[in-house]
């Protein structure tokens, strides 16, 4: 059986799969300079941020090199989302992936030949133009061609290989720690051609959205798309009525973009700005709970901070990573159970209590036992955080998208992940040089912050079409009713019947006027 013969909920899941593979490498990426931190040969290769043998002015102007090093690779990731916003309605979800693989390959290439500063920091930003468009691109692209029950499962399945990639990368640092030479570094770079090249050649097998095709006036093939991710035959009544469904939405907004305007940052009766604002801050929130904190750097805190040797620092790091990869699969069975909006409040309210932790009990260095005890916290934190936070923020970006401006909202959610997460690397080493556990603090306060934000302003997406999360906010007034009308609203209603009602209740009010 061939893969065009796939179909049903075994198509969405192969969609699913393989979209994950890209948050795989993406995840990869985030974690392999964790190892290399400390490394003798790379600190040979690139001098510039060896902060093991500096000190003073010295130490601290490495620590600004090293955290450019890190973060540019997050930089490089906003880039490629934003470039969603220009390609990835042209190219459709399928195509701008295999862009994105392509643009990977070349930037991992260039990090694993690496002979200078500049070097790396050009493979970084290169690389990370692609897993950006990846992850403006998959999230939606899986949302679209998964049915509402499945939704949850089939995009966290990414986190889960999002957080396996971190995990993987670890390991594998851990390993070429016994070698000697450029290998112990060049090695954990390259491996990751092996993931791009199995994405790159499975990706044109993929259908596009139908859902885009709907967009692009394709009803026919939107149709037979549509039948196969429905496992029936297009001409089936519910084919018909899924199709007319979308199509009808798109076209109801597109009614209320000409009468106000088109730009993702108006107030039209969709809500878009509104929406906007929903998508970019819960991947701001992610991001400023401090997670990637650990990810990026746990070596040189359990080496540096808390004088773990250096084979027990890469273990203990390695080992976060895998209970990352354990939140990050409890959350594939819990979000369909118990909805967005209650895991996020947990997960955030989880980072506070760590951080804030993990703050006292590394404030006095001299004492040995607490902190110890603050590596439960660091282990509390990377397994809550996510059940309720990580690729659901960027799931729930594009649940909360109209389809008419879905690719723009999404790549906005995916370039502000990128941008905080660039503004943690970049400041992490300097911040932990300067103000050491204060730091911490930092996130516990605005990790309190994120449960307000979430608690006043996220409304529940479980369960529903993301048809029927536009009549929220369609019925929504200000910022504060989504939360309100989504527990009002019933799970399952006719989505069709509400349109007709908005299009006859406008036509009595044009006829008024």
């Amino acid at each position: 059986m061939g893969i065009h013969s796939i179909q049903g909920e075994s198509l969405q899941r192969m969609i699913a799969v393989l979209g994950s593979v890209a948050f795989l490498v993406q995840g990869y990426n985030q974690s392999v300079m964790n190892g290399f931190t400390t490394l003798p040969s790379f600190l040979a290769a690139i001098p510039e941020v060896d902060t093991v043998n500096t000190t003073g002015a010295q130490k601290s102007h490495n620590s600004t090199i090293l955290g450019l090093v890190v973060a540019i690779f997050e930089l490089g990731s906003a880039l490629g989302a934003l470039s969603c916003l220009a390609v990835g309605d042209r190219l459709g979800r399928p195509r701008t992936m295999f862009l994105a693989g392509c643009i990977c390959i070349v930037g991992v290439i260039i990090q694993a030949s690496t002979y200078s500063l500049a070097q790396i920091l050009v493979g970084r930003i290169v690389t990370g133009v692609g897993i950006g468009m990846y992850t403006g691109t998959v999230p939606m692209y899986v949302s679209e061609t998964a049915s509402a029950s499945k939704r949850g499962q089939l995009v966290l399945v990414e986190g889960v290989f999002a957080l396996s990639g971190l995990a993987i990368a670890s390991w594998v640092n851990f390993g070429m720690f016994y070698t000697s030479g450029p290998v112990s570094w060049r090695f954990p770079i390259a491996l990751q051609l092996v993931f791009i090249a199995v994405l790159l050649s499975l990706t044109p097998f993929l259908p596009e959205s139908p859902r885009y095709l709907i967009k692009k006036e394709r009803i026919e093939d939107a149709t037979a798309i549509m039948a196969r991710l429905m496992g029936l035959a297009p001409t089936d009544v519910e084919v018909g009525k899924e199709i007319a469904v979308i199509h009808a939405a798109l076209a109801r907004d597109a009614g209320h973009r000409s009468k106000y305007s088109a730009n993702p940052f108006s107030m039209n009766e969709n809500r878009h700005l509104h929406r906007l604002l929903i998508a970019a801050s819960s991947t701001m929130i992610t991001q400023m709970t401090g997670i990637n904190v650990v990810a990026f750097y746990s070596t040189s805190i359990f080496e540096g901070t808390l004088g773990y040797s250096g084979s027990d620092a890469r273990i203990f790091s390695a080992c976060l990573q895998v209970t990352l990869a354990l939140g990050g699969l409890t959350a594939v069975f819990t979000v369909d159970r118990f909805g967005r909006r209650p895991l996020m409040l947990f997960s955030v309210a989880c980072m506070c209590l760590s951080q804030g932790a993990v703050a006292g009990l590394t404030s006095d260095n001299s004492n040995t036992a607490t902190g110890k005890a603050a590596v439960f916290f660091y282990f509390l934190a990377d397994y809550t955080l996510p059940i309720g936070m990580f690729m659901s923020t960027f799931m729930y970006g594009a649940e909360v998208a109209p389809l008419g401006i879905r690719h723009i909202i999404t790549a906005f959610g995916a370039a502000s992940s990128w941008l905080f997460n660039f503004m943690v690397a970049e400041v992490t080493p300097v911040a932990f040089d300067n103000i050491g556990w204060r730091y911490n603090i930092v996130y516990a306060a605005t990790s309190a912050a994120g449960c307000v934000v979430i608690f006043l302003f996220y409304p529940e997406t479980r369960g529903r079409s993301l048809e029927e999360i536009d009549e929220i906010f369609l019925q929504s007034k200000t910022v504060f009713d989504p939360v309100r009308v989504a527990k009002k609203l019933p799970v399952g209603l006719d989505v069709m019947e509400m349109i007709d009602a908005s299009a006859k209740e406008a036509s009595r009010t044009d006829d008024i006027a």
